[in-house]
């Protein structure tokens, strides 16, 4: 997966932040610290690990394994940044039925929890489903594609999912002779249509069509610059060389003839993310540097504080069911949508379609909902981003609505509902829906 190194505001250490994380404790001085994201797309370069030397090393260690002759002293080394369109979302696709004489085979890897049970998918089963009764995929996505022309590199995507890659601000790393970068093409408005058409291509070749538009939930767009190295050797008339992944130490192809190298310091956009103190917008006061949760509640004023995928802060007042709860109840998080009082957990629940699910039948149900004048204990946490939450509640709109564009939903509401935890389940007293243990194990 992808990480930022960032520097602690505090004590200028570097801290390895996963993409989809907020918010930290530094591993250094131990401040709280929040990722605050650029206004635009992030403009970010991954972290070379290998020397001109030690790709040289690599390449001679490839030659070797295939019983060539290694390379010649004098090889020529460039490293150049070839820059990628990344994005990192959460792709919903719908489906209405799935053939059951369809072996499990003929499923594209990317379909292959589509018929799972929503709230255990460890078993995987091919069963027959009516179009009334759509099944679902919901599932965070990586998706990059060359932000320059075909049949400048062999790469043409970032496939790094498998190791942690340091991302660094490109401003860290200059042009020079043998460093070089490569101007990047397109638009980050882009990135969303290249990734729906990649989801709907593998539909098509795994079913022969594609039943619905996949949808897109708070999508995160960067650009990111890749490391490669091109080393040569050889007269400037017929050199030969190879084309190496600079991170990873892979061969990524072999040159034959003059390589095409960028022109000396393209211009590099965007910006990146920082690290800022962690502290209550409202009083200044610190706040708790769970990277878990994404409401924050202020020890010294009182005052909740929302963050929102793209860094943004807010602070909101939260609502509670009125009645009494029940003995022993925990109070749980849910982000509400007007019309129809979409409900859309907002605590750790399995995966997001088993969340779906279960934000599905508690909608609707016509609760009231209170400001107390002293909030109750035994609250849980808020793990779910409102940005990711709305996407969700227009998922469950979509399907409780005969007309599901005729209206849009309002700014989510944050809103607690005691649920009853009875041997490792939660039971709703209002409407006896118990949610089974085998949802609520760590989000997928």
């Amino acid at each position: 997966m992808f990480t930022w190194r960032l520097p602690c505001p505090h004590c200028n250490g570097p801290n390895d932040v996963a993409l989809d994380r907020r918010c930290l404790t530094c591993k250094y001085c131990g401040a709280g610290l929040w990722v605050r994201c650029p206004a635009a797309y992030p403009s970010i370069a991954a972290t070379a690990s290998l020397d001109k030397r030690e790709a040289i090393a690599h390449w001679d260690h490839y030659l070797k394994e295939q019983g060539r002759p290694l390379s010649r002293p004098g090889c020529r080394g460039h490293l150049v940044y070839l820059p990628f369109w990344h994005v990192r979302a959460i792709v919903a696709i719908q489906h209405g039925s799935v053939e059951s004489h369809q072996p499990e085979s003929a499923v594209s890897p990317v379909l292959s929890s589509l018929t799972h049970d929503f709230w255990n998918p460890e078993s995987p089963r091919i069963v027959n489903r009516e179009p009334s009764d759509p099944e679902w995929e919901i599932k965070p996505w990586d998706f990059s594609y060359a932000a320059f022309e075909n049949g400048l590199s062999g790469m043409d995507s970032l496939g790094v999912r498998a190791q942690t890659i340091s991302l660094r601000d490109c401003s860290e790393t200059s042009a020079s002779e043998e460093t070089l970068w490569w101007s990047a093409s397109g638009q980050a408005t882009d990135a969303v249509p290249r990734l729906e058409a990649a989801v709907a291509s593998l539909l098509a070749h795994a079913h022969g069509s594609v039943p619905n538009r996949p949808k897109i939930i708070a999508p995160q767009v960067s650009l990111i610059y890749w490391p490669v190295w091109i080393i040569t050797q050889g007269g400037r008339d017929r050199p030969t060389g190879v084309e190496m992944d600079a991170v990873s130490g892979r061969v990524i192809r072999e040159i034959s003839g003059s390589p095409r190298l960028p022109e000396q310091g393209a211009v590099i956009a965007g910006g990146a993310p920082k690290l800022l103190p962690h502290r209550c917008p409202s009083c200044g006061a610190d706040l708790p540097a769970d990277g878990n949760l994404s409401v924050f509640p202020c020890a010294n004023c009182g005052v909740l504080i929302a963050q929102f995928g793209n860094g943004d802060r807010r602070a909101l007042t939260c609502e509670f069911a009125e009645g009494p709860a029940p003995r022993g109840s925990l109070w749980h998080p849910f982000w509400a949508f007007e019309p129809d009082q979409i409900m859309v957990p907002a605590f750790p629940i399995r995966n997001y379609r088993a969340l779906v699910r279960f934000g599905m039948i508690v909608s609707g149900q016509k609760r009231s909902f209170a400001v107390p004048s002293e909030p109750p204990n035994r609250l849980v946490g808020v793990s779910l981003l409102p940005d990711i939450a709305a996407g969700l509640a227009e998922l469950i709109h979509d399907q409780k609505s005969p007309s599901p564009d005729s209206c849009t939903l309002s700014l989510p509401r944050l809103v607690f509902i005691p649920l009853n935890p009875d041997r490792g389940e939660l039971t709703d007293s209002v409407t006896g829906l118990c949610l089974p243990k085998a949802a609520l194990a760590a989000r997928e």
